[in-house]
């Protein structure tokens, strides 16, 4: 297993500037009118996106297109980092992304990256995760028939982005605190093979699954870090790397499973066990 710098979403994805427009942002996730999903309601969901993102005071960063342009994301940054243990630094933001063709609808996840090696995390919020589109632009029955264009959120969607981002910096603060008593814990061999046995027991060739994991305890970027070796967080880290860059057949389909699929129950059964051991 070898360290890597890049993102889970190397190739997937690109870091854009902030005053980008969202015609930019379409180009620069390659989604140009040359892919299956070529839909030109993109270029409303990027701009309702970035209009709802700066109304809570967050800033998109990264923008991209999984599965041929049929999942269209943002990632946010928050400002709001934290550092474990002194060294381990680790970036809260926000995951915005529209998977339904009629781009009717926006996801948004609360979600952690840690610096060293780039493994994500979603973090449960108390606030809303689906939003509709108010910029997307819907068919009517008489000329031009389609409805006006939307350039600017209203009142009330502005109020939900400010408090859904606010509760979502909330969940990232209470993840520090969880984070730092997880890097408190250590680990014994015993409870390493009894942890990553449960996380993955339920899942299709879970031996294999398991064996991948422990390598990654001491061998995936950022584990012999006084944080994370033989630690609670270590093992949880070395789940989120394993699943973010090991698992599924190409990056494609491994970035749709961490964060869409079955593989971000994954890291949630990891975290929630990871909780129980402290």
């Amino acid at each position: 297993m070898e360290g890597t710098n890049q993102k889970p979403w190397h190739g997937l994805g690109a870091e854009i500037e902030a005053n980008l427009s969202p015609h930019e942002m379409l180009v620069k996730a390659r989604l140009d009118y040359k892919r299956p999903y070529k839909s030109p309601a993109n270029h409303e969901t990027f701009r309702f996106i970035k209009a709802f993102a700066e109304a809570g005071e967050a800033h998109i960063q990264t923008v991209g297109q999984l599965d041929k342009g049929r999942i269209i994301w943002a990632l946010a940054r928050l400002d709001e980092t934290f550092t474990v243990k002194r060294a381990d630094p680790v970036e809260g933001c926000l995951l915005f992304a529209s998977r339904d063709e009629k781009r009717e609808s926006v996801d948004m996840q609360v979600m952690v990256v840690r610096d060293v090696c780039g493994n994500t995390l979603q973090v449960g919020s108390e606030g809303k995760s689906l939003f509709k589109n108010t910029f997307r632009r819907v068919f009517i029955p008489t000329p031009p028939f389609l409805s006006p264009a939307t350039t600017q959120l209203d009142d009330k969607m502005i109020q939900k982005a400010k408090e859904n981002i606010g509760l979502g910096r909330e969940a990232i603060a209470a993840f520090a605190s969880s984070a730092e008593l997880l890097a408190d814990r250590t680990v014994d061999d015993a409870t390493v093979h009894r942890y990553m046995s449960e996380v993955f027991q339920s899942e299709q060739l879970a031996d294999k699954k398991t064996k991948i994991a422990i390598e990654a305890i001491t061998k995936a970027p950022g584990q012999g870090l006084e944080s994370a070796a033989m630690t609670a967080w270590g093992l949880l880290n070395a789940v989120t790397y394993t699943v973010d860059y090991q698992l599924s057949k190409n990056q494609d389909s491994r970035l749709r499973l961490a964060w869409f699929g079955s593989h971000a129950e994954i890291k949630k059964r990891a975290f929630d066990l990871a909780l129980k051991l402290l």
